[in-house]
């Protein structure tokens, strides 16, 4: 398994590399793959895909904004097969785009049809939903109590200690921002953005971004995915999780096969494999504790208590149309970001 950085990425420099070999069979051992989970998670993965099938993977990690237009710029000569740990709005978004093609791996039975694309595009993997993480300390402090709706993020108590991923940059901040936009409609939505934005601290690059900051008490608040929060708790930080009582955002993250794969057999085999309850229990076994979507998956100790967490009828459609991540990038930063100091 092989780890590479952006900077080799860059500019094609490792173009020649990453097209497939002549023949079938030599292309078939290799296989080359962008990826959303943190790094141990990839490593993991790549390792035991490897060790069972002999397929020996490059990875590079990105984040899903990364992910969109880094696959955008290489659609002449696409330089990855699979695109993996990713969100379902992003996913459309490029499946609107006529960058995916379509595959149903084999097992797909044991995954609910309503976390499977119909013309087998892409197939979701994992679910997970937005939550707030506190940390303790900074709660003991200054005499609060953790935030359990979106309205308390504007609080005044809470100014200069929230952490969010970008949503121009990651998936989680854009899951944030589609959730807040369909909980309290466009007018509202955007009014209540410019509030919480006066009590932000940082917007990092990534959705995980938050999860050091908030767990070291650089920050008091971090929006994030579950399993980052799960993960920082696991790990002995002393975070507190909570739910907004409206309802939250979730999303689907998934594994799709990339247009004009350079490795279509591999990536026939990643997919297969991807969708196994052995696949999915090492999410977990590596720290990263999400809802497994295949029924016979086991679901990890620190999930449990949050199954019945109560999630918005989120319409991933809209949010992951290519119009709409557009327009409402573009208001964000027009209109959000460009007024910060």
């Amino acid at each position: 398994m092989i780890r590479v950085t952006r900077r080799q990425f860059a500019g094609g420099l490792m173009g020649a590399s990453l097209l497939p070999s002549s023949g079938v069979l030599a292309q078939s051992k290799k296989l080359t793959l962008y990826m959303g989970p943190p790094e141990p998670t990839c490593a993991a993965l790549t390792g035991a895909f490897e060790k069972q099938t002999g397929i020996s993977p490059t990875l590079l990690r990105l984040s899903a904004g990364e992910a969109v237009n880094r696959i955008r710029a290489e659609k002449s000569r696409p330089q990855a097969s699979v695109l993996y740990g990713i969100g379902l709005p992003s996913m459309m978004t490029l499946k609107a785009d006529g960058l995916l093609q379509p595959y149903k791996p084999k097992g797909i039975e044991d995954i609910p049809a309503k976390y499977v694309d119909p013309e087998g595009y892409w197939t979701g993997i994992d679910v997970d939903f937005i939550g707030f993480a506190s940390n303790k300390k900074f709660l003991e402090e200054k005499g609060l109590k953790a935030p359990t709706s979106w309205e308390d993020l504007t609080r005044p108590e809470f100014a200069g200690q929230i952490c969010l991923g970008s949503p121009a940059t990651s998936g989680t901040g854009y899951t944030f921002l589609t959730t807040v936009l369909q909980v309290m409609g466009e007018e509202k939505g955007w009014d209540y953005l410019k509030r919480f934005n006066a009590n932000v601290s940082q917007y990092t690059r990534s959705g995980i971004g938050p999860t050091q900051l908030v767990g070291r008490g650089e920050v008091g608040v971090g929006i994030l995915f579950a399993h980052d929060i799960l993960g920082s708790i696991d790990k002995g930080f002393p975070l507190e999780m909570t739910l907004p009582k409206e309802g939250t955002g979730y999303d689907l993250f998934c594994a799709v096969m990339l247009k004009d794969a350079p490795e279509p057999e591999a990536a026939r085999s990643f997919l297969d494999w991807a969708v196994t309850p052995q696949s999915q229990e090492i999410l977990a076994a590596s720290e990263y504790f999400d809802v497994p979507t295949n029924k016979n998956a086991k679901i990890h100790e620190l999930v449990k208590p949050f199954q019945g967490a109560k999630l918005v009828d989120f319409d991933f459609a809209w949010a992951g149309s290519s119009a709409t991540r557009q327009a409402i990038i573009a208001r964000f930063q027009n209109e959000i970001l460009a007024g910060r100091k």
